[in-house]
């Protein structure tokens, strides 16, 4: 059996959450990074807290998870998303009415009647009326995740082979010892091992307007003590530093960061993969207008 304290690669975890968010994590991530030691981080990544990844480990790791940026789901022109909203069955059965009532009364005796087509005009407004607000509603509420995708760096320092080298966000990967200073946007989730006066805004992230103190040591909760929207020794990607200097292992990337979840849960939980719906049109039902449900 392992030593105590001893930290091992589990065989079977349950996936990681972010602070309300549950979903579902990298098969290789680390749970609570925030409990582990530097030591037990840099046992569990094999990296080297004073000379971070080799080359060659940090493209096999690379090659693995994938670049370091958030996914983005192909997305619908304002057109298909009006046609959308017009496929749900309450909208379908609305029209039939409108069209069943028009030729009723367009072969009754009031044909001549342009009151008579008065029903069926007023349906045909109001779901054309609503499809293309909610049209438009969800085009604007998409622009959300292409938004987070851009609050980030083209380039950060990391320890590689021992030296500080500037590399591509997209190229940082788990493990990776990264080199933070004031006015850096932090590249990915990570594990503080060094924090000198750091600072963080954490808007983004969790919507408080303060600056996040940080430090590298090992914190535990007390009971009773209350719980903290973020761990004092973690940063997230996205987040800006706003004070100090650091230095902290890379535990999570992509879309396995917080903020990653956070775009999966815009995109849908099924991590953008939309469901498909008469045949050719995605699932658009979880922000359906009350009208269409």
């Amino acid at each position: 059996s392992a030593p105590a304290g001893s930290l091992q690669p589990p065989a079977a975890s349950p996936p990681s959450l972010a602070a309300g968010v549950g979903v579902m994590s990298n098969p290789h991530s680390i749970m609570e990074p925030d409990l582990q030691s530097p030591e037990e981080l840099e046992a569990y990544f094999s990296t080297s807290i004073s000379r971070g990844l080799t080359s060659s480990k940090a493209e096999d790791v690379l090659r693995r998870d994938g670049p370091n940026e958030l996914e983005k789901p192909p997305k619908p022109t304002l057109l298909m998303l009006f046609i959308m909203q017009l496929t749900g069955f309450v909208i379908i059965l609305l029209l039939c009415a409108a069209v069943a009532s028009i030729v009723v009364n367009g072969t009754g005796p009031k044909k001549d009647d342009i009151l008579s087509y008065t029903t069926g005009k007023a349906i045909f407004i109001i779901v054309l009326i609503n499809a293309g607000i909610a049209a438009w509603t969800e085009h604007k509420a998409g622009d959300a995740l292409e938004a987070l995708s851009q609050m980030t760096q083209a380039s950060i320092y990391v320890l590689r082979d021992g030296s500080e080298v500037k590399v591509d966000v997209p190229n940082v990967v788990r493990g990776d010892v990264v080199i933070l200073g004031t006015g850096d946007v932090v590249p990915a989730d990570m594990r503080l091992i060094e924090a000198d006066d750091v600072k963080v805004s954490e808007m983004a992230l969790t919507g408080e307007p303060d600056d996040v103190a940080k430090t590298s040591k090992l914190k535990f909760k007390k009971p009773g003590e209350p719980e903290k929207l973020t761990p004092e020794n973690m940063v997230f990607s996205g987040c800006s530093v706003t004070n100090g200097k650091g230095r902290g292992i890379v535990c999570e990337t992509g879309m396995s960061t917080r903020i990653g979840r956070i775009a999966q849960l815009i995109a849908g939980e099924d991590g953008g993969k939309q469901k498909k719906k008469c045949g050719c049109l995605p699932d658009t039902s979880a922000s359906a207008t009350p009208l269409q449900q």
